[in-house]
Protein backbone atom coordinates (compact mmCIF):
# COMPACT_ATOMS: atom_id res chain seq x y z
CA UNK A 1 0.00 0.00 0.00
CA UNK A 2 1.46 3.42 -1.06
CA UNK A 3 0.85 6.64 1.12
CA UNK A 4 -1.46 7.42 -1.30
CA UNK A 5 -4.03 4.49 0.00
CA UNK A 6 -2.92 5.67 3.43
CA UNK A 7 -4.66 8.94 3.26
CA UNK A 8 -7.38 8.08 0.59
CA UNK A 9 -8.73 5.58 3.18
CA UNK A 10 -7.85 8.45 5.84
CA UNK A 11 -10.36 10.48 4.23
CA UNK A 12 -13.17 7.81 3.49
CA UNK A 13 -12.93 6.70 7.24
CA UNK A 14 -13.30 10.38 8.31
CA UNK A 15 -15.89 11.49 6.03
CA UNK A 16 -17.61 9.05 4.99
CA UNK A 17 -17.81 6.05 7.06
CA UNK A 18 -17.65 7.18 10.33
CA UNK A 19 -21.06 10.22 9.78
CA UNK A 20 -22.64 8.07 7.49
CA UNK A 21 -22.08 4.32 7.95
CA UNK A 22 -21.75 4.85 12.03
CA UNK A 23 -23.69 7.97 12.42
CA UNK A 24 -21.49 9.34 14.67
CA UNK A 25 -21.72 12.54 16.33
CA UNK A 26 -19.39 15.60 14.89
CA UNK A 27 -17.46 15.52 18.40
CA UNK A 28 -16.85 11.75 18.90
CA UNK A 29 -15.37 12.37 14.79
CA UNK A 30 -13.55 15.40 15.62
CA UNK A 31 -11.81 13.05 18.83
CA UNK A 32 -10.77 10.57 16.08
CA UNK A 33 -9.76 12.80 13.25
CA UNK A 34 -6.95 14.20 16.88
CA UNK A 35 -6.00 10.99 17.55
CA UNK A 36 -4.76 10.21 13.39
CA UNK A 37 -3.43 13.75 14.03
CA UNK A 38 -1.03 13.04 16.88
CA UNK A 39 -0.16 9.86 15.19
CA UNK A 40 1.23 11.93 12.11
CA UNK A 41 2.42 14.56 14.66
CA UNK A 42 4.48 11.40 16.50
CA UNK A 43 5.88 10.30 13.02
CA UNK A 44 7.32 13.62 12.14
CA UNK A 45 8.72 14.47 15.45
CA UNK A 46 10.10 11.40 16.67
CA UNK A 47 10.88 9.66 13.04
CA UNK A 48 12.06 12.52 11.54
CA UNK A 49 8.75 11.59 8.48
CA UNK A 50 7.73 13.88 6.18
CA UNK A 51 3.37 12.99 4.96
CA UNK A 52 4.92 11.32 1.50
CA UNK A 53 7.18 8.97 4.27
CA UNK A 54 3.89 7.79 5.98
CA UNK A 55 1.82 4.83 4.76
CA UNK A 56 0.91 1.21 6.22
CA UNK A 57 4.22 0.16 5.95
CA UNK A 58 5.55 1.73 9.07
CA UNK A 59 2.58 0.39 11.41
CA UNK A 60 3.69 -2.15 13.35
CA UNK A 61 3.16 -3.00 16.96
CA UNK A 62 6.66 -1.24 18.28
CA UNK A 63 5.58 1.59 16.98
CA UNK A 64 1.81 2.12 17.99
CA UNK A 65 3.11 1.15 21.43
CA UNK A 66 5.70 3.63 21.47
CA UNK A 67 3.11 6.38 20.08
CA UNK A 68 0.81 5.89 23.20
CA UNK A 69 4.02 6.25 25.52
CA UNK A 70 5.05 9.46 24.07
CA UNK A 71 1.46 10.54 24.33
CA UNK A 72 2.27 10.27 27.91
CA UNK A 73 5.37 10.82 28.79
CA UNK A 74 5.78 14.04 26.02
CA UNK A 75 2.42 15.11 25.85
CA UNK A 76 1.15 15.12 29.38
CA UNK A 77 -1.64 13.54 28.24
CA UNK A 78 -3.85 11.29 31.05
CA UNK A 79 -3.59 7.14 30.39
CA UNK A 80 -7.24 7.11 30.05
CA UNK A 81 -7.11 9.74 26.78
CA UNK A 82 -3.82 8.11 25.22
CA UNK A 83 -6.06 4.77 25.59
CA UNK A 84 -8.75 6.53 23.89
CA UNK A 85 -6.20 7.67 21.28
CA UNK A 86 -5.28 4.21 21.20
CA UNK A 87 -8.78 2.95 20.85
CA UNK A 88 -9.65 5.23 17.65
CA UNK A 89 -6.35 4.15 15.72
CA UNK A 90 -7.48 0.78 16.18
CA UNK A 91 -11.11 1.72 15.17
CA UNK A 92 -9.42 2.90 12.02
CA UNK A 93 -7.32 0.28 11.67
CA UNK A 94 -10.26 -2.30 11.49
CA UNK A 95 -12.12 -0.04 8.94
CA UNK A 96 -8.98 -0.06 6.59
CA UNK A 97 -8.61 -3.99 6.80
CA UNK A 98 -12.54 -4.61 5.90
CA UNK A 99 -11.55 -2.05 2.74
CA UNK A 100 -8.42 -4.22 2.11
CA UNK A 101 -7.65 -7.54 2.97
CA UNK A 102 -3.94 -7.13 2.91
CA UNK A 103 -4.50 -5.24 5.59
CA UNK A 104 -5.71 -7.24 7.78
CA UNK A 105 -2.22 -8.96 9.43
CA UNK A 106 -0.98 -4.77 10.31
CA UNK A 107 -5.01 -4.73 11.62
CA UNK A 108 -4.94 -8.05 13.95
CA UNK A 109 -1.29 -6.85 15.20
CA UNK A 110 -2.21 -3.43 16.69
CA UNK A 111 -5.22 -4.71 17.90
CA UNK A 112 -2.64 -6.98 20.71
CA UNK A 113 -1.22 -3.63 21.87
CA UNK A 114 -2.66 -3.35 25.07
CA UNK A 115 -4.35 -0.36 26.84
CA UNK A 116 -2.42 1.55 29.41
CA UNK A 117 -2.78 0.93 32.70
CA UNK A 118 -5.60 3.54 34.75
CA UNK A 119 -6.78 4.21 38.14
CA UNK A 120 -10.86 4.35 38.74
CA UNK A 121 -11.41 7.97 40.06
CA UNK A 122 -14.58 8.49 41.21
CA UNK A 123 -16.63 10.78 39.31
CA UNK A 124 -15.78 14.42 39.89
CA UNK A 125 -19.51 15.80 40.98
CA UNK A 126 -20.60 19.01 42.71
CA UNK A 127 -22.58 18.95 45.84
CA UNK A 128 -26.37 19.89 45.45
CA UNK A 129 -25.64 23.20 47.18
CA UNK A 130 -23.63 24.13 44.27
CA UNK A 131 -25.70 22.91 41.75
CA UNK A 132 -28.79 24.69 42.82
CA UNK A 133 -26.64 27.92 43.25
CA UNK A 134 -25.36 27.41 39.65
CA UNK A 135 -28.71 27.21 37.76
CA UNK A 136 -29.93 29.97 39.68
CA UNK A 137 -27.22 32.39 38.97
CA UNK A 138 -28.59 33.45 35.62
CA UNK A 139 -31.73 35.02 37.13
CA UNK A 140 -34.87 34.98 35.10
CA UNK A 141 -35.25 38.57 34.54
CA UNK A 142 -33.49 38.19 30.59
CA UNK A 143 -34.55 36.00 27.60
CA UNK A 144 -30.86 34.97 27.87
CA UNK A 145 -31.31 34.24 31.58
CA UNK A 146 -33.74 31.92 31.06
CA UNK A 147 -32.03 30.43 28.51
CA UNK A 148 -29.24 29.81 30.24
CA UNK A 149 -31.43 28.47 33.18
CA UNK A 150 -33.04 25.95 31.14
CA UNK A 151 -30.10 24.48 29.52
CA UNK A 152 -28.75 23.89 32.62
CA UNK A 153 -31.52 22.67 34.69
CA UNK A 154 -32.13 19.95 31.62
CA UNK A 155 -28.56 19.39 31.31
CA UNK A 156 -28.81 18.42 35.19
CA UNK A 157 -32.41 17.02 35.02
CA UNK A 158 -31.69 14.10 32.43
CA UNK A 159 -28.01 13.97 33.24
CA UNK A 160 -27.30 14.20 29.77
CA UNK A 161 -24.51 14.55 27.94
CA UNK A 162 -23.90 17.91 26.74
CA UNK A 163 -23.81 17.02 22.80
CA UNK A 164 -26.77 15.31 23.56
CA UNK A 165 -28.54 18.21 24.91
CA UNK A 166 -27.21 20.19 21.87
CA UNK A 167 -28.74 17.44 19.87
CA UNK A 168 -32.65 17.42 20.78
CA UNK A 169 -35.09 19.10 18.54
CA UNK A 170 -38.41 19.88 19.40
CA UNK A 171 -39.86 16.61 18.67
CA UNK A 172 -37.74 14.99 21.71
CA UNK A 173 -39.67 17.46 24.40
CA UNK A 174 -42.51 16.64 26.47
CA UNK A 175 -43.77 18.92 28.73
CA UNK A 176 -46.95 17.73 29.91
CA UNK A 177 -47.48 17.65 33.52
CA UNK A 178 -46.79 14.58 34.99
CA UNK A 179 -45.57 13.12 32.28
CA UNK A 180 -42.60 15.33 30.89
CA UNK A 181 -40.12 13.50 29.59
CA UNK A 182 -37.20 13.89 26.84
CA UNK A 183 -35.54 11.86 23.72
CA UNK A 184 -31.84 11.76 24.37
CA UNK A 185 -29.74 10.22 21.68
CA UNK A 186 -26.24 8.80 22.93
CA UNK A 187 -23.10 7.49 22.24
CA UNK A 188 -23.73 4.64 18.79
CA UNK A 189 -27.21 6.15 18.09
CA UNK A 190 -28.67 4.57 21.05
CA UNK A 191 -32.04 6.20 21.97
CA UNK A 192 -33.04 6.35 25.80
CA UNK A 193 -36.65 8.68 26.86
CA UNK A 194 -35.60 10.45 29.99
CA UNK A 195 -38.22 11.76 32.71
CA UNK A 196 -38.33 15.46 33.61
CA UNK A 197 -39.74 17.01 36.72
CA UNK A 198 -42.43 19.33 36.72
CA UNK A 199 -40.69 22.54 37.30
CA UNK A 200 -38.17 21.72 34.60
CA UNK A 201 -41.21 21.16 31.93
CA UNK A 202 -42.08 25.14 33.19
CA UNK A 203 -38.87 26.44 32.19
CA UNK A 204 -38.70 24.75 29.32
CA UNK A 205 -42.41 25.96 28.24
CA UNK A 206 -41.08 29.45 29.47
CA UNK A 207 -38.23 28.97 27.15
CA UNK A 208 -39.89 27.64 24.09
CA UNK A 209 -42.32 30.75 24.23
CA UNK A 210 -39.28 33.16 23.79
CA UNK A 211 -37.09 31.31 21.62
CA UNK A 212 -39.62 29.71 19.43
CA UNK A 213 -42.86 30.24 17.64
CA UNK A 214 -45.53 28.19 17.18
CA UNK A 215 -44.58 28.24 13.24
CA UNK A 216 -41.40 26.82 14.37
CA UNK A 217 -40.40 23.52 12.49
CA UNK A 218 -40.55 19.80 14.56
CA UNK A 219 -37.11 19.56 13.69
CA UNK A 220 -35.48 22.60 15.17
CA UNK A 221 -32.70 22.54 17.52
CA UNK A 222 -34.03 23.34 21.15
CA UNK A 223 -30.84 25.36 21.84
CA UNK A 224 -29.59 27.91 19.37
CA UNK A 225 -27.62 30.72 19.13
CA UNK A 226 -28.03 33.51 17.20
CA UNK A 227 -25.15 34.81 14.71
CA UNK A 228 -26.00 38.23 12.56
CA UNK A 229 -29.58 37.66 13.19
CA UNK A 230 -29.36 33.66 11.47
CA UNK A 231 -29.65 31.36 14.44
CA UNK A 232 -27.09 28.35 14.60
CA UNK A 233 -26.23 25.50 16.20
CA UNK A 234 -25.08 25.38 19.95
CA UNK A 235 -21.56 24.79 20.32
CA UNK A 236 -20.10 22.62 23.22
CA UNK A 237 -17.27 25.77 23.81
CA UNK A 238 -21.05 27.72 23.97
CA UNK A 239 -21.83 25.62 26.78
CA UNK A 240 -18.46 25.33 28.36
CA UNK A 241 -18.03 29.51 28.28
CA UNK A 242 -21.88 29.63 29.95
CA UNK A 243 -21.46 27.64 32.49
CA UNK A 244 -17.92 28.73 33.91
CA UNK A 245 -19.54 32.50 33.64
CA UNK A 246 -22.63 31.60 35.73
CA UNK A 247 -20.06 29.00 38.19
CA UNK A 248 -17.93 32.40 38.70
CA UNK A 249 -21.19 34.67 40.03
CA UNK A 250 -22.67 31.66 41.91
CA UNK A 251 -18.90 31.07 43.79
CA UNK A 252 -19.91 34.48 45.01
CA UNK A 253 -22.69 33.37 47.29
CA UNK A 254 -22.28 29.75 47.71
CA UNK A 255 -18.38 28.64 49.15
CA UNK A 256 -19.55 25.03 47.27
CA UNK A 257 -19.22 25.74 43.86
CA UNK A 258 -15.87 24.81 42.66
CA UNK A 259 -13.34 27.38 40.74
CA UNK A 260 -13.48 25.15 37.55
CA UNK A 261 -16.83 23.32 36.67
CA UNK A 262 -17.92 22.22 33.30
CA UNK A 263 -20.99 20.19 32.00
CA UNK A 264 -20.24 16.65 32.99
CA UNK A 265 -20.00 17.38 36.76
CA UNK A 266 -23.93 18.14 36.55
CA UNK A 267 -24.47 14.66 35.22
CA UNK A 268 -22.63 13.28 37.83
CA UNK A 269 -24.16 15.34 40.79
CA UNK A 270 -27.19 13.97 39.60
CA UNK A 271 -26.07 10.09 38.87
CA UNK A 272 -25.18 10.09 42.82
CA UNK A 273 -28.10 11.57 43.79
CA UNK A 274 -29.79 9.06 42.24
CA UNK A 275 -27.78 6.42 43.97
CA UNK A 276 -28.12 8.05 47.35
CA UNK A 277 -31.70 8.10 47.01
CA UNK A 278 -31.80 4.18 46.36
CA UNK A 279 -32.30 3.84 42.81
CA UNK A 280 -30.95 0.79 41.97
CA UNK A 281 -27.25 1.01 39.68
CA UNK A 282 -28.82 -1.15 36.62
CA UNK A 283 -31.55 1.51 36.43
CA UNK A 284 -29.06 4.27 36.91
CA UNK A 285 -26.99 2.71 33.96
CA UNK A 286 -30.28 2.80 31.89
CA UNK A 287 -30.64 6.46 32.80
CA UNK A 288 -27.21 7.68 31.80
CA UNK A 289 -27.30 6.30 28.55
CA UNK A 290 -24.46 3.71 29.78
CA UNK A 291 -23.56 0.77 27.15
CA UNK A 292 -22.14 -1.51 30.17
CA UNK A 293 -23.01 -1.11 34.11
CA UNK A 294 -19.00 -1.92 35.18
CA UNK A 295 -19.08 2.36 33.88
CA UNK A 296 -21.85 3.14 36.09
CA UNK A 297 -20.36 1.12 39.05
CA UNK A 298 -17.71 4.04 39.85
CA UNK A 299 -20.33 5.86 41.16
CA UNK A 300 -20.59 3.27 43.92
CA UNK A 301 -17.33 3.73 44.73
CA UNK A 302 -17.95 7.29 45.78
CA UNK A 303 -19.80 6.24 48.65
CA UNK A 304 -17.14 7.20 51.42
CA UNK A 305 -18.68 10.56 51.53
CA UNK A 306 -22.25 9.62 51.12
CA UNK A 307 -21.46 7.09 54.25
CA UNK A 308 -19.89 10.25 56.25
CA UNK A 309 -23.10 12.33 55.58
CA UNK A 310 -24.80 9.45 56.67
CA UNK A 311 -23.24 8.75 59.90
CA UNK A 312 -23.40 12.37 60.30
CA UNK A 313 -27.30 12.95 60.19
CA UNK A 314 -27.89 9.66 62.06
CA UNK A 315 -29.49 10.88 65.18
CA UNK A 316 -30.16 14.60 63.59
CA UNK A 317 -33.64 16.47 62.59
CA UNK A 318 -31.81 18.85 60.66
CA UNK A 319 -34.38 18.71 57.55
CA UNK A 320 -32.33 18.49 53.97
CA UNK A 321 -32.82 21.55 52.11
CA UNK A 322 -35.44 21.61 49.54
CA UNK A 323 -34.41 20.63 45.47
CA UNK A 324 -34.51 22.99 43.00
CA UNK A 325 -37.49 21.42 41.13
CA UNK A 326 -41.17 21.10 42.58
CA UNK A 327 -42.06 18.42 40.49
CA UNK A 328 -43.31 14.77 41.82
CA UNK A 329 -40.10 12.72 42.33
CA UNK A 330 -42.44 9.53 42.16
CA UNK A 331 -42.29 9.86 38.62
CA UNK A 332 -38.57 8.75 38.14
CA UNK A 333 -39.22 5.79 40.23
CA UNK A 334 -42.52 5.17 38.37
CA UNK A 335 -40.33 5.19 34.78
CA UNK A 336 -37.59 3.33 35.95
CA UNK A 337 -39.19 0.31 36.79
CA UNK A 338 -39.52 1.18 40.48
CA UNK A 339 -43.22 1.28 41.26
Amino acid sequence: MSEDDFFELVRSWLTVHLPRARRLSPHTIRSYKTALTMLIDYLRQTQGLTLTDISFNIIDRAMITGFVTWLVEHKHVTPSSANQRLAAIKSFLAYCAGEAPELVTIWMNIAQVKPMRTTARPPQGISMSAVDALIRAPGQTTPRGVRDTTLMLLMFDAAARVQELLDLTLTDISTAPGHGSVTLTGKGNKVRTIPIMDNTCSHLNRYLGLFHSENSAPGTRLFYTTLAGTPRPMSQDNVAYLIRKHATAASEYCSEVPQRVHSHQLRHARAMQLLRAGVPLPHIKEFLGHANIATTSIYATADNQMVRQALQHAGSSTVEPAQIWDGDEELILKLAGLK
